[in-house]
């Protein structure tokens, strides 16, 4: 971290993070480290589902709040972003900027344009025109072990190895919190009007960034959703879930087309095809995902 740069709000402390896991060591590990030498450990709130005291030893110096786990996961994500709602509207008492996502989640902000989050996150000095929250350009890692052959280190970023990737608007999440809010379910909207589509910040999601890994991970989430479905159609339960391992067998076979991170001509379609719901509450970006692959610059590779 760099020194405190401009607050909105001196009697709060820059900004904080949030994230919800059950299990999943390794995606905690990379999440609390990174977060960690961006906001500090003591400004990062895990909720362990079903109190794993593994979390608690990764998570050290952070702080650990144990959850109750339902079994049968009934209404499990509902539940999970009700909490989530306002956990975080309590944090925004005490923290200028809150980030909330999943473990497999991380907001990066191009290195050219800032060296770190709050350095970024400062130019924002002004309530008034200080935006209520920030929607990342979502971009899903997608591993062609045969692109990208030199497996993963623990003591090396994941982007030193792993750079390409396809862009999704599903996962351009409202995530940086400003003002307290409601998320949807999985968190892709919030109710803040209007969306703001950041420039320079990224999301990057790691469903998709590791053969081995993300093989054996969504072959585990495809035993929970039979655990979610239980006597209920199961059509209507976990779908994603349920087809994220075929899917990814697809595209691990892609290569990408350009060393692109900017994609200008998709980050307007999605700003273009935007869908405002219940009565203009709630905004989507529109777009999808990128058809073709594409391949962050070196300049990310140190990043996370």
């Amino acid at each position: 971290m760099t020194e405190t740069p401009a607050l909105l709000d001196p009697t709060k402390k820059p900004a904080g993070a949030m994230t919800m896991v059950y299990q999943d060591y390794y995606f905690l590990q990379r999440w609390i480290d990174y977060y960690g030498r961006q906001f500090g450990r003591e400004h990062l709130y895990v909720l362990s589902h079903g109190g794993d005291p593994e979390h608690a030893r990764i998570c050290e110096g952070a702080n650990v709040i144990r959850l109750p786990r339902d079994e049968t996961m009934h209404r499990m994500d509902r539940r999970r972003w009700a909490f989530c709602n306002r956990f975080s509207a309590g944090l925004l008492r005490y923290y200028n900027w809150f980030i909330v996502s999943d473990v497999d989640e991380v907001v990066i902000v191009d290195p050219d344009v800032a060296p770190d989050l709050l350095t970024y996150l400062g130019r924002h000095s002004d309530p008034a025109t200080a935006p209520a929250s920030l929607s990342p350009f979502g971009i899903e890692l997608i591993h062609n072990p045969e692109a990208e052959p030199e497996p993963l280190a623990d003591d090396q970023p994941i982007l030193s190895r792993r750079r390409v990737f396809r862009a999704n608007a599903n996962y351009s999440k409202p995530c940086i919190l400003r003002k307290e809010t409601s998320f949807t379910v999985g968190g892709h909207a919030n109710t803040h009007q209007p969306r703001l589509l950041d420039p320079h910040l990224y999301l990057i999601h790691l469903r998709f960034f590791d053969h081995d890994m993300v093989t054996k991970r969504l072959s585990g989430r495809k035993e929970m959703r039979k655990i979610m479905t239980g006597d209920r159609d199961p059509a209507k339960v976990g779908l994603a879930w349920g087809r994220d391992l075929e899917k990814f067998a697809k595209l691990s076979k892609g290569v990408a087309v350009r060393e692109d991170a900017e994609l200008a001509e998709f980050r307007q379609k999605m700003v273009d095809g935007q869908e405002h719901l219940h009565n203009g509450k709630i905004t989507f970006f529109g777009g999808g995902r990128t058809k073709e692959l594409y391949r962050l610059p070196e300049r990310f590779a140190s990043v996370f």
